[in-house]
């Protein structure tokens, strides 16, 4: 049985429980079990509540590919001397800047760096034209116009910009530096890198079965239908959706309280255009700056073996560091040990 903690923490269903065993000679193990989830899941509300904001920061707005998308620029506090080095940093897939992103950028902003954290198109506050549909060609464009942004502020040195991307944005993270020359140094945290080698690894009645939506979807598109839609991600492990992992709702559920306008769906074409996106192909372009790359031990999306490959196409310098947990622990239970330690990287390369 999967325990829902949220569940758990009501007068309601504990007294459901205690009824259905009340005649048990384990009532009384229950009533302690059920006192400790209470108490477990009450110190994870409270580390949660516990995340704050204390940096500065200014909501902002740029054009990119003539659309608005809108952010916020953290910069560090006055006793810190500009012009500061600077991160560009976006979402995960279907991501907002409020799905704990505004953390990482905090600690950022708190080790000495300029942060520039904003909503893809067709995302979050900014403006689009198909809701909840992740170009990644679109996205790459946005850090690109982000980096643009960025050069235009008094506060930024320009020539020590970097770059920090998380799983889906981690692949980002790689294509932007090898087409952008402004980058001066890359984190790319759990990225995805191939597309291709999820789709070659499909059996061929998924294959069949997923390529017989793809196809529905372009011709209900033309004839002036609405996109398909598909949830990210779903505690019915039956349910078709974008991320097929039970992790992945946990995350979602970790932002619930402070990003009431995240939308658990995208578009099915938004999964269609993953699969061809093969932003690890680019690793070998990418010029000899500061590379770091970080693997989740326990990751169940993406591959070890993918980033692997990809750290050893990059020239150097490079480096490759191993974090506890699975592919969602750095954006939750690991947020701040992992973003001091990826604060401190970029503060050292970008001197």
């Amino acid at each position: 049985m999967a325990w829902n903690f949220a569940a758990v923490n009501s007068t309601s269903h504990y007294f459901f429980l205690t009824n259905i065993v009340l005649k048990n000679k384990y009532k009384f193990l229950l009533d302690r079990f059920i006192l400790i989830l209470l108490l477990f899941h009450s110190v994870l509300v409270e580390a949660q509540q516990a995340r704050t904001i204390t940096s500065t920061r200014k909501e902002i707005s740029f054009l990119s590919g003539g659309i608005e998308l809108k952010g916020w620029l953290y910069l560090p506090h006055a006793e810190t001397k500009a012009p500061y080095s600077a991160v560009v940093m976006a979402p995960g897939f279907s991501g907002t800047t409020e799905c704990n992103y505004q953390f990482i950028a905090d600690h950022f902003c708190r080790a000495g760096l300029a942060v520039l954290l904003f909503d893809y198109p067709n995302f979050g506050a900014s403006g689009g034209n198909i809701r909840s549909e992740a170009d990644p060609w679109q996205q790459v464009q946005a850090y690109c116009d982000g980096i643009s942004f960025l050069c235009t502020r008094p506060e930024v040195d320009t020539s020590r910009i970097g770059v920090w991307g998380g799983s889906y944005s981690g692949g980002h993270a790689l294509a932007v530096s090898a087409l952008d020359s402004r980058v001066k140094c890359l984190v790319a945290m759990t990225p995805f890198a191939s597309g291709s080698d999820f789709k070659k690894a499909l059996p061929p009645d998924n294959a069949s079965y997923l390529y017989g939506l793809f196809n529905a979807d372009r011709t209900a598109r033309m004839q002036g239908g609405k996109p398909a839609m598909i949830p990210v991600a779903s505690r019915n492990a039956d349910e078709f959706c974008a991320i097929p992992s039970p992790h992945a709702m946990e995350f979602i559920e970790s932002f619930s309280s402070y990003a009431a306008n995240y939308v658990n769906a995208v578009t099915l074409r938004s999964l269609e255009m993953q699969l061809e996106y093969n932003p690890g192909a680019y690793a070998a372009d990418i010029p000899a700056i500061p590379k770091l790359f970080l693997i989740a031990k326990q990751d169940e999306l993406i591959p070890e073996d993918q980033i692997k490959q990809v750290f050893q196409q990059a020239s150097e310098p490079k480096e490759l560091l191993y974090i506890e947990g699975n592919h969602f622990t750095p954006y939750m239970a690991g947020l701040e040990t992992v973003s001091d330690m990826m604060a401190k990287w970029m503060m050292d390369h970008l001197r």
